[in-house]
């Protein structure tokens, strides 16, 4: 998002807040956006779009080694603790299909937050993409291999910048030409695996 708005000259802040509040003020505040953000059925007349930022496979991931949790589906997983942010698009996603807080969903502020207690084996599934766990673990100073993937999760979008609907419409469209260009020139791709860390 830096390198995009330099190359428009745009006055952006960028501002680490917790999901859900981040979510909420995007749609609130007219000059506003949040990122990366799944983009799906459910939100697709919240936001105005711009990207896709960035394409990659949501998964469900266990501790490496625990071969005690061993789901090979969103029904077996069921029967795990799996760890959610709240407001994002695999809350929802989860909600949709059968599960529950109290039961076997817990909810955090923060994508990386249940980290600690996915070490401690207080948390049983994590969910992502490989790339996001891999930078959470990363930042997190712990090892990149802690987690492994059981199995796939299905029709959730491609990330995206989700700006508030009274953005304006022209600097988005301006926006969305810019990150084209960026991903022509190969500039997305080196930014992404920066973020990666491959």
């Amino acid at each position: 998002m830096r390198q995009l708005c330099q190359r428009l000259q745009l006055d952006c802040q960028l501002i680490l807040l917790p999901w859900r509040r981040a979510f909420e003020n995007a749609q609130q505040q007219p000059m506003s956006g949040v990122f990366s953000t799944a983009r799906s059925e459910q939100r697709e007349t919240l936001f105005r779009w711009v990207g896709p930022i960035a394409s990659d496979w949501g998964y469900v991931f266990r501790l490496k080694g625990r071969t005690e949790v061993n789901p090979a589906n969103l029904e077996q997983a069921k029967n795990f603790k799996l760890a959610v942010a709240r407001g994002d698009v695999y809350e929802s996603y989860f909600h949709q299909h059968g599960f529950e807080y109290g039961r076997n969903m817990v909810d955090f502020a923060t994508k990386s937050e249940p980290l600690p207690l996915f070490m401690a084996k207080r948390i049983d599934l994590l969910v992502g993409s490989k790339r996001s766990l891999r930078s959470w673990l990363r930042d997190n100073n712990l090892p990149e291999d802690s987690a492994e993937p059981l199995f796939q999760l299905q029709d959730v979008g491609d990330n995206y910048l989700a700006l508030n609907l009274n953005f304006s419409a022209e600097l988005a469209a301006k926006m969305q030409h810019e990150l084209e260009q960026m991903r022509q020139q190969g500039v997305l791709e080196a930014l992404i695996q920066q973020y990666a860390g491959q």
